[in-house]
């Protein structure tokens, strides 16, 4: 098992200037303290989307290794997707970042990154760039990220950022709504489009057979898509357990259909998606200054099937199951190594970046990484940063985005060297899986809103 070291109360780690605290007050946690909503957030902290195609566009006329393209638009704003590809190498990456809009340190670590690889001479960059392509969507639902005025869509009032984007069904966009990611009962409604992408390749919404949707209600007209497994051409690479996949994506938003146009584009042999989850704690972890456990900073997940989903002495999430079979067993162990390297790259700071845990895995089959990555047998992983946009906001920003960076950067470099199959793929077992820790100041339980991913 990796080695796990917690910085004492009052240290900072590694010239970071992260403290750590410990009190028995209860709005403080080890690792905190917990400030209050109201004066936690502060959204000039994020690029909005203006100042992020600035930023991108800066990089990209300063460095001829940087290609940057518009994908697409958001279905409600019309702010452009963008996709910036870099490196010249073999192995094809893909990344997205903030698919939900409240989950916003994934573009700020990518346009750190990205100047990193466009004006860099380390030797990690320069290997990079010689073994990998990596293809990056740096925000994927604009219309989140910027959701200002009462529809979102305005350019005065309150800008806040939300999970969802602002497209609102139609009866000709499927023939119920899904239940499993339309937000309908919002004052704007619009998609979880991390609920949205369709692992039927070409899936043409609205044609779906009624024998799929499991209708949760007939007169508000919601269900559920479930698939036969027999109706999805691909194939079982590892058994079959299933006789049909639940809540599948309609690839109905123009957000998801850009994403996966890019991706099977860039046709990756690696695919990496970057979430926010809500406040955990790493197991077991306090270290005589308290009797409360450090906040987790970060959580990883990587997807598998049933090779992996039965092993003897795991302590596995309820929902499970047996995984996505529709991975190959190369695929699923590749994912296992991307998911056990992070440790690897934190533990050499200590402190608050050396609080990973274990994101407890089930397919999601409308996500990015259970719909698209068997498309392509990419092996896949989610980095996924403690506390959303709206609770902790600019307070954590700097740690969260640190702790972002050096996790795609571990990722790229021992890719691009080989290492990363050097890795024991058993060891993102050996990570504990991150416990809830209730919100002390609306007494929400938001933890295993790890499974908001």
């Amino acid at each position: 098992m990796y080695r796990r070291r917690f910085i004492e109360a009052g240290l900072t780690a590694s010239g970071l200037g992260l403290v750590g605290t410990a009190s028995a007050r209860d709005d403080y946690r080890p690792g905190g303290p917990w400030a209050p909503n109201e004066r936690a957030v502060n959204y000039d902290g994020y690029l909005d989307n203006e100042q992020l195609g600035e930023r991108l566009r800066g990089i990209a006329e300063r460095s001829d290794r940087i290609e940057l393209d518009q994908i697409g638009e958001s279905a409600g704003r019309g702010n452009p997707i963008w996709e910036v590809t870099v490196g010249d190498g073999d192995e094809s990456v893909h990344v997205i970042n903030q698919i939900h809009g409240d989950e916003p340190t994934g573009a700020e670590a990518m346009v750190e990154i990205l100047r990193r690889l466009a004006t860099g001479s380390a030797p990690e960059v320069e290997a990079i760039l010689d073994a990998l392509t990596i293809t990056i969507v740096p925000r994927a639902n604009p219309d989140g990220a910027n959701f200002v005025g009462d529809d979102g869509l305005g350019t005065d009032g309150e800008f806040r950022q939300r999970r969802y984007n602002t497209t609102e069904w139609d009866a000709g966009d499927s023939r119920y709504i899904n239940a499993n990611s339309y937000a309908y009962n919002l004052d704007v409604p619009g998609y979880d489009l991390n609920r949205g992408f369709s692992i039927i390749p070409g899936f043409t919404p609205g044609d779906e057979p009624a024998a799929w949707w499991d209708v949760e209600d007939e007169e508000a007209g919601l269900g559920y898509l479930n698939v036969p497994v027999d109706e999805i051409p691909l194939e079982s690479e590892d058994g079959r357990p299933y006789e049909e996949i639940w809540s599948a994506g309609l690839n109905l938003n123009p957000e998801t259909r850009a994403v996966t146009d890019s991706f099977l584009e860039a046709d990756p042999d690696w695919a990496l998606t970057h979430h926010h989850q809500g406040p955990t704690a790493v197991p077991d972890s306090a270290d005589g200054h308290s009797d409360r456990d450090w906040q987790s900073i970060m959580s990883v997940m990587a997807p598998y099937g049933p090779t992996y989903a039965g092993l003897d002495g795991v302590d596995y999430a309820p929902w499970v199951g047996q995984g996505n079979p529709f991975m190959s067993v190369d695929a699923q162990t590749r994912s296992l190594q991307l998911g056990g390297l992070v440790p690897e790259r934190t533990d050499r700071f200590g402190g608050r970046l050396d609080t990973i845990t274990r994101y407890a895995y089930g397919p999601l089959w409308g996500s990015y990484l259970d719909a698209l990555c068997p498309q392509t047998d990419a092996a896949g992983a989610l980095y996924e940063v403690s506390h959303q946009s709206d609770d902790r906001g600019h307070k954590a920003r700097g740690t969260m985005v640190k702790v972002s960076v050096e996790a795609f950067m571990a990722t790229f470099e021992r890719i691009a060297d080989g290492s990363v199959h050097e890795v024991d793929e058993r060891a993102y077992f050996d990570m504990p899986i991150a416990e809830d820790i209730d919100d002390p100041h609306d007494g929400s339980d938001r933890g295993r809103g790890t499974r908001l991913r």
